[in-house]
């Protein structure tokens, strides 16, 4: 008797997915490592550089780093306090996929034009 076994997709070398907060984590902590380095790398490519140029520059990367940290933090609480939320978020391509073309380019434009209006808003409070 001859059994055909297919070998496993671990056993092939392919490693699991990382979980949405598996992946934040790694980019929050290599915001903090690019973060703390970038004033190291900026002086080796100009040593006359002073403080408030290599400072000036890493407020950017401050600022990505408080924003991944604010997701982090937001995606942490909504699974935490609203169990309901996981389930959804693990199912979400599902019950993405179950709606219309028409309700779906809806959500698609809505989360657009909020995001473009979310940006507006950040100029208008930094300029």
């Amino acid at each position: 008797m001859i059994t055909i076994t297919t070998p496993s997709s671990l056993a092939q070398g392919w490693q699991r997915e990382l979980s949405l907060k598996e992946k934040l984590f790694f980019g929050f902590l290599l915001l903090i490592i690019g973060w703390i380095m970038v004033s190291t790398v900026l002086q080796l490519f100009d040593p006359a550089i002073g403080v408030l140029d290599y400072g000036s520059l890493t407020l950017l990367l401050f600022g990505l780093l408080v924003g991944w940290l604010a997701v982090y933090i937001s995606v942490w609480l909504q699974e935490l306090l609203w169990h309901p939320f996981k389930s959804f978020r693990q199912k979400f391509g599902h019950h993405f996929n179950t709606l219309s073309s028409w309700q779906q380019c809806i959500l698609y434009f809505s989360v657009f034009f909020l995001l473009l209006y979310a940006v507006i808003m950040v100029m208008v409070v930094v300029f």
